[in-house]
């Protein structure tokens, strides 16, 4: 007599996870800034207005796990920026962590598309100063503030498999971060008018296992 066969199913992804790292241009409000910063030019006796233009580069690093199609991980990314105005000079500096939450679709083989939403925030610090001195400059400013609020995205890789289970993938990400705490501002004489809420771009390299797909006996 024949037994009806058995279907087993492993249901869960196992060893499924991915990392890399990426350049990420962001695209906020410079408007207050500008004329704060043109502000202070004039101040300190310049003529010009100073212009601080998007993108602002961050560089950073990411990694995250998959169960099923479902990823959770993280990242963080940290830029720098200069401006001269005709008598000052302002230096940017900031860092970023984010919880990224998302889920994977794979259309194709070799591609995947992922809406994600982000969770985190950003520090950062504007520090101007006369063109003259950076260390002992005969005038300075400084400004830090923070800012907490969700970004989401959308996300596509190309994947490239180069060892059975493992690959590397070329990635591209789109977001628009929306602050829902802040700015916050520390150490301040009128800060500026910034926005952080605007749009930013990566794109990336990345290094993965694919998830091992459920056996049938």
């Amino acid at each position: 007599m024949r037994r009806p066969a058995v279907l087993l199913l492993a249901g869960v992804s196992l060893c499924a996870a991915y990392g890399g790292f990426g350049v990420t241009g962001s695209f906020p409000g410079f408007g207050g800034l500008n004329a704060r910063l043109t502000e202070l030019n004039y101040d300190w006796g310049g003529s010009r207005n100073v212009r601080v233009r998007p993108p602002v580069l961050w560089f950073g690093g990411h990694g995250a796990g998959m169960v099923g199609d479902f990823t959770i991980g993280g990242r963080g990314i940290a830029g720098v920026q200069r401006v001269h105005g005709d008598s000052i000079t302002a230096e940017f500096a900031g860092v970023a962590g984010f919880l990224d939450v998302g889920y994977r679709f794979e259309p194709l083989d070799f591609l995947w598309v992922r809406p994600y939403v982000d969770l985190g925030g950003a520090l950062w610090g504007h520090y101007v100063h006369s063109r003259e001195s950076f260390s002992e400059p005969n005038f300075s400013r400084g400004y830090v503030g923070w800012v907490l609020g969700p970004s989401p995205g959308l996300e596509v890789m190309g994947r490239l498999r180069y060892i059975e289970g493992r690959y590397v993938g070329l990635f591209a990400k789109a977001g628009y971060f929306i602050p829902a705490y802040g700015p916050e501002w520390y150490i301040h004489e009128r800060p500026p008018d910034y926005e952080p809420l605007g749009f930013n771009v990566e794109v990336g390299v990345r290094f993965g296992r694919l998830p091992i797909r459920p056996m049938r006996i």
